[in-house]
């Protein structure tokens, strides 16, 4: 076997050949530069270039008016209590409010632990269950005390109590149906 077979195996044939490609497609780059129409920077700065069907146009750059920036300059960006400008104020009318309507709630249930007092209620506006501690605020209501049945209500300085219903009658068990048994059990 001779010494270049050895010393070469594929892959590093491979990386050559690759790394030639892609220095002759570099190559090709630096030769054939972006644009042959703009030949200085100073150029550049005032031309832009604009295709239209395969033709180039070069038209001139034309910055607009520094009164137009008037706004930036007068609110600098960086400036401390920087604040936009006043927006034109309509006159505000009286919104008259409309009676709230009244809760709509039933208590589920109570929970009473030596450090907490929950109370397990349902709006039956939106049927959600809520569990809500004594003296917490949901919505626009809050839980001013949780007894072992009932649950008081405050909004607006408007008291609701709410009582747990338990059901007195217990319900009768059903029995299940008793199979019989295909042969007669023996009396021994």
């Amino acid at each position: 076997m001779s010494h270049w077979k050895s010393s070469f195996n594929m892959l590093s044939l491979l990386l050559i050949v690759s790394l030639l490609a892609l220095s002759g497609y570099l190559y090709y780059q630096w030769i054939t530069p972006f644009s042959s129409i703009v030949s200085t920077p100073d150029q550049t700065r005032n031309i832009s270039i604009e295709e239209s069907g395969g033709e180039r146009e070069v038209v001139l750059f034309s910055p607009t008016a520094i009164s137009s920036y008037a706004e930036i300059t007068e609110r600098p960006l960086f400036v401390e209590g920087r604040l936009p400008p006043p927006a034109e104020s309509e006159p505000k009318k009286a919104v008259a409010r409309s009676p709230s309507k009244p809760l709509r709630l039933k208590l589920e249930g109570v929970a009473i632990t030596p450090k907490n007092k929950v109370a397990i209620i349902r709006d039956l506006d939106s049927n959600e269950l809520l569990r809500v501690s004594q003296g917490m605020n949901k919505h626009d209501w809050k839980v001013e005390s949780v007894d072992s049945s009932s649950a008081t209500i405050v909004r607006k300085d408007v008291k609701l109590v709410l009582k747990l219903e338990i059901d007195s009658k217990p319900k009768k068990k059903k029995r299940s149906p008793t199979m019989k048994l295909p042969f007669k059990p023996s009396k021994r």
